[in-house]
């Protein structure tokens, strides 16, 4: 084996185990907030790791001329090119959960979507026979074929229509996401994109999948980052997120088309929960409560637990009397919720909200204080009528 072969298979196996380390720490941090995305996460890292495998078997299979060993390389080459357009499709499908986490593809649009992934599946699969793709030697060495760039432009096209999503979506100016999450959804397939540009132009330089192993773990370090914003008990974003998220509300309503709804809600009687049934049974109720507002809001929103027993919703609602409606809507499902779970206590919540206009001139403070009143001048009333 010469040296350049050898520098080339560890700097491969280095991203093998780059990519092992991300994929073994994904599925033990899988949260409920991640669902969709994480699943298309996964399925990047994990094709990214057979795609480096199979490039180093196809440099260890060089020049091994037995008839066993070049029918080895053809199914090492035809599961490399066409792992190619899956991988650009499964990034498209990652892109389109973060995107649109409610979005639910039809039957035409995922055809739509398969075709590239399909096309190029189906002539790299024929390449043993048409040599259109790839080719072997006699001595089981690697040749491009005259349509090699069609491999490539399959990714191509799921990486150009996936800078088109991010950037309408950006330009939306009722987005509701910090600007950064879109610059590194556009700028971490930035690697992939120069390692393939240069592999085209440089025959024998095989660097495109190393640098996808760079790209995931940017996003890897990003999802380790966007994770450090939750609550460990309940799942839902924490105090710092939502403060974050309203400094961007804010600073971005005099240019929203919608109106900015802020709901504080306070978990009724939480002491005495704690304080007759333990703490356990305290920390039951919280997961409750989020679990309720986690299914009766929707992906857009952000959904928090803002401390102790206190939590904060930030939406965007097209007129005034859809806030009482979707208040009403959370506290009809928490009482079903209490009906079937059949507890020693009954979970109830108290709410206050605000809702402000592009005409409105206020400050995080005012939001969270105003909806922060409300919320304990119900809960003032209730004691009144329990009086």
């Amino acid at each position: 084996m010469s040296l350049a072969m050898s520098e080339y298979i560890e700097i491969n196996l280095i991203g093998i185990v780059i990519l092992m380390t991300i994929l073994v720490s994904s599925r033990k941090k899988q949260g409920r907030e991640f669902r969709e995305e994480h699943k298309f996460f996964i399925t990047l890292v994990t094709l990214n790791i057979f795609i480096l495998f199979s490039d180093i078997c196809i440099y260890l299979l060089r020049g091994y001329g037995d008839s066993w060993m070049i029918s080895l390389n053809h199914i090492c080459c035809m599961a490399y090119f066409i792992m190619h357009g899956w991988f650009g499709y499964g990034w498209f499908r990652y892109v389109m959960a973060r995107m649109y986490p409610r979005h639910r593809a039809g039957k035409t649009e995922r055809a739509i979507l398969l075709l590239p992934a399909l096309t190029n599946s189906l002539i790299t699969a024929v390449s043993p026979m048409t040599g259109w793709i790839y080719s072997l030697s006699v001595t089981n060495t690697y040749f491009r074929g005259p349509f090699i760039r069609v491999s490539f432009a399959s990714s191509a096209i799921y990486w150009m229509l996936s800078f088109i999503m991010i950037l309408q979506e950006k330009a939306r100016p009722t987005k509701n996401r910090e600007e950064s999450e879109y610059l590194i959804l556009l700028f971490a397939p930035v690697p992939t994109i120069i390692g393939n540009i240069l592999q085209m132009h440089f025959y024998g330089l095989s660097i495109v999948w190393i640098c996808s192993a760079i790209s995931l773990l940017i996003l890897f370090i990003n999802i380790q980052n966007h994770q450090m914003s939750l609550d460990k008990l309940t799942g839902l974003f924490n105090r710092g997120q939502a403060n974050a998220q309203l400094i961007w509300e804010v600073s971005h309503l005099r240019s929203s088309k919608d109106l900015l709804f802020v709901v504080m809600l306070d978990l009724d009687s939480f002491k005495k929960i704690n304080d007759r049934c333990g703490h356990l049974a305290g920390d039951e109720a919280l997961k409750m409560v989020a679990e309720v507002l986690k299914e009766n809001c929707r992906k857009s929103d952000l959904v928090c637990r803002f401390g102790g027993d206190e939590f904060l919703l930030i939406e965007h609602i097209k007129s005034a009397e859809n806030a009482e409606m979707i208040i009403q809507r959370i506290q009809n499902a928490l009482k079903k919720k209490n009906e079937n779970a059949n507890l020693a206590y009954t979970v109830t919540l108290s709410a206050g909200y605000a809702v402000y206009g592009s005409g409105d001139k206020v400050t995080t403070d005012d939001i969270l204080n105003h909806a922060d009143h409300m919320m304990y001048e119900e809960k003032r009333r209730k004691k009144e009528g329990n009086s």
